[in-house]
């Protein structure tokens, strides 16, 4: 055995020994059975309300249009919910996607999303609930003048933010996925005669399927295990009934004295349906994201038309669809400046510079440097040892991406129940455990983004190291890592970003140790989510120059960090 194979097992030890291994101790400390059958039993316990999906009243001179969820019961909305939002979202990211490779469009619209997909964890959920404000909303103040008004309210009102926010994912997927397409096929079915709608129906549907199926499983698990929305719409019955708020909540009474067969029955509810659609997409995934980022960069050379008559009503409802997704983003952006429901200047400049804050952000860079740095290092004897098409190539593609499949309240619980009884644990050094959860869980957007540039890299630079007397690690090392750095920076800066504003870990690990003042230990998202809850919109403007400020610094930082090793190295 070489030293690059010793250093692959050691990368799959770690993913085992940090990630797979508490979650079996987890299984192992509680009676699996046990813990689903009380959660489900409490579940059963909350009667539905019956209740019309949309209402009509009148209200103060208006007819006032109310969108409620229709309450099926505690595990049903749970389950359906995230169906609803990957399938409207995919349906919607896949026809945006088709339009801006079928048709000559500005390359303005093919970049919005990615506005609209810009995390600004918690502030985006109070923009939207401050747009939809039944009295200062912006929505209904353009409504009141026609006598009519907008609520809508409890689940409703979290499938729209997670739809909103999750269509540019979507989106970016399904668009990416298109540059590696034979654009033979779309040019061969355009030179037979036929016209775009029946070229999609016949010939680029068929091809994305592996991009549509890796849509539909992400966003499904995305909105399965969201927090964001149900923390803020938590005045609804509806929404405290959400599985993930359910973990979240007992997490959060029981941590420092012990954890319920119901707290651990959520969590593995929600671990096992993710684990379920991870198991029915996994062959997908990898394929899929070798191209993710690549068509935004540089978009698909491919034959292209003007718009035709019948597309015109599907671009209009598209770019209304894309002005909706972007309208949280904006008004969080505008927050900075102004306040959203009094349109007075915001206070936001002076109140950056609370020392809570300050440290907050720094805590962010600096974990999220240090997680994609060990992630790196995780990554890429798994990637080089894929790309090269090892005799385990696909068990170690699977273990790769699995993290994908993990909600992090279930990382959260493994964390405390494995590693709480150690003298460095999570309560006393959370910042550890926050490093070491970020970085399993993004490891798949570095495993990645490295797998598909090191197979675009010959052979024979490393084998012409070899021939000059290094021994293949270093090999590796000093030819093929450099180059593959340098490529993968695009990629690379967008999984700091996922580190920067991940949530669910954040709010549960993040809030174990010290939160206030020049020695918190928390991350930015515990700071947002603390004060938001207890505030309101009156933050939103810190917050969202904060994430920004956080969000850059963190890119920049990784960047620089990776440009003096790859100097180093080269």
């Amino acid at each position: 055995m070489d030293s690059l194979d010793l250093y692959t097992l050691t990368s799959v030890a770690v993913v085992l020994t940090l990630l797979v291994a508490p979650l079996v101790v987890l299984l192992a400390s509680y009676n699996p059975v046990d813990c689903v059958a009380v959660a489900l039993r409490d579940l059963a316990l909350a009667v539905p309300t019956a209740r019309n999906p949309v209402e009509l009243v009148q209200q103060g001179g208006l007819v006032v249009v109310i969108a409620r969820w229709p309450d099926l019961g505690p595990l049903l909305n749970s389950l359906l919910l995230p169906l609803l939002v990957a399938s409207v979202s995919t349906a919607v990211g896949l026809t945006y996607a088709l339009v801006v490779y079928l048709y000559r469009v500005p390359r303005l619209m093919a970049l919005l999303p990615l506005l609209a997909y810009l995390p600004i964890p918690f502030v985006k959920v109070l923009a939207l609930q401050s747009v939809l404000d039944p009295d200062l909303g912006l929505v209904n103040r353009v409504l009141r003048p026609l006598g009519l008004g907008v609520r809508v309210e409890g689940l409703a009102a979290v499938a729209l933010y997670q739809t909103l926010a999750f269509f540019p994912f979507s989106y970016s997927i399904i668009f990416s996925y298109t540059s590696v397409l034979p654009r033979e096929f779309t040019e061969g079915a355009y030179s037979l005669g036929s016209p775009p709608r029946v070229a999609v129906a016949r010939v680029l549907v068929p091809l994305l399927r592996p991009a549509i199926y890796t849509s539909l499983a992400l966003t499904y698990v995305l909105s399965l295990e969201d927090l964001e929305a149900p923390l803020i719409f938590e005045g609804y019955p509806d929404v405290r009934g959400l599985l993930s708020y359910r973990a979240y909540v007992h997490f959060v009474s029981e941590v420092y004295s012990g954890f319920s067969t119901r707290a651990v029955g959520y969590t593995l509810v929600v671990l096992a349906a993710s684990l379920a659609v991870f198991a029915v997409s996994a062959r997908y995934l990898v394929v899929v994201y070798r191209s993710f980022g690549s068509a935004l960069v540089r978009p698909p050379a491919v034959y292209r038309s003007g718009v035709s008559p019948w597309a015109v009503p599907v671009v209009a409802v598209l770019a209304v669809f894309l002005a909706l997704s972007l309208l949280p983003t904006l008004v969080a952006l505008a927050s900075a400046l102004l306040d959203p429901l009094t349109l007075r200047v915001s206070p936001s400049l002076y109140l950056l510079l609370d020392p809570t804050r300050v440290r907050s952000t720094l805590n962010t860079v600096a974990y999220t440097t240090l997680s994609i740095l060990l992630s790196l290092a995780v990554a890429l004897p798994l990637a080089y040892k894929s790309s090269r098409g090892s005799r385990a190539q696909r068990v170690v593609e699977v273990l790769a991406v699995l993290p994908l499949s993990v909600p992090g309240v279930a990382v959260a619980y493994s964390y405390i129940g494995v590693f709480g009884s150690l003298p460095v644990n999570p309560f006393n050094t959370p910042w550890l455990y926050l490093v070491l959860s970020y970085s399993l869980r993004r490891l798949p957007y570095v495993y990645v983004a490295l797998r598909s540039t090191l197979s675009s890299i010959p052979r024979d630079y490393e084998e012409a190291a070899q021939v000059a007397g290094a021994r293949p690690l270093r090999a590796v090392v000093t030819t093929v890592v450099p180059i593959a750095l340098l490529t993968s920076t695009y990629s690379l800066s967008l999984a700091s970003v996922t580190v920067a504003t991940e949530v669910s870990t954040s709010v549960t690990i993040g809030g174990l140790g010290a939160t206030q003042g020049w020695g918190s230990v928390a991350p930015l998202v515990y700071a947002i989510y603390r004060d938001v809850t207890a505030s309101g919109t009156a933050l939103t403007g810190v917050y969202s120059v904060a994430v920004l400020i956080a969000v850059l610094t963190s890119v920049a930082t990784v960047r620089l960090v990776l440009t003096l090793f790859t100097r180093y190295l080269s």
